[in-house]
């Protein structure tokens, strides 16, 4: 009796394990995450802030003095001084870890910054926040001369600037 309960026992355990194989314990996708580039991202996973929101005031180089103010859907760019333009631009898309952004013109008035239908931008917020635009959502620029929008001794980058994070 005491065998056969041994046996059952046995047999009981092995039975229950054999779906425990090594293939079975390997952790699954999440099916409702995207495998492929091409798929729309999952929306019921809340997405991280835009780490750029917020005000900013342009310190240069060059052009006129303005403001960033930022957030997960728009940027506007206000001049200051009395500058009398803005512009509206919507974010088509952001990636903080990647730190880049898409861009798509709204509206302006006066004599705005900056200028086209859509800009691909990539930034830096080391110290400063660098920025650096490009036409068109094709493609992010290059990041180069982080905190100073000049290569060299005096060759501006085009479409640099430099910002600092108001209160």
């Amino acid at each position: 009796m005491k065998i056969s309960c041994l046996y059952a026992a046995i047999t009981l355990v092995t039975v229950a394990l054999s779906g425990c194989t090594a293939s079975s314990t390997k952790a699954q996708p999440n099916a409702s995450v995207p495998t492929d580039a091409s798929m729309p991202a999952d929306t019921s996973v809340p997405r991280d802030d835009f780490e750029l929101r917020g005000s900013w005031l342009y310190l240069g180089p060059g052009d006129v003095v303005h403001t960033l103010d930022i957030s997960n859907t728009s940027i506007v760019y206000t001049g200051v001084d009395g500058a009398d333009w803005s512009s509206t631009w919507a974010i088509k898309d952001y990636d903080n870890g990647l730190q880049h952004f898409q861009l798509v013109f709204k509206s302006g008035t006066g004599s705005y910054l900056p200028t086209g239908q859509s800009l691909s931008g990539a930034y830096d917020i080391t110290g400063t926040l660098t920025v650096q635009l490009a036409d068109g959502l094709g493609s992010y620029p290059a990041l180069q001369s982080v905190g100073s929008c000049t290569v060299g001794a005096s060759e501006r980058i085009p479409n640099c600037g430099l910002y600092m994070k108001r209160n």
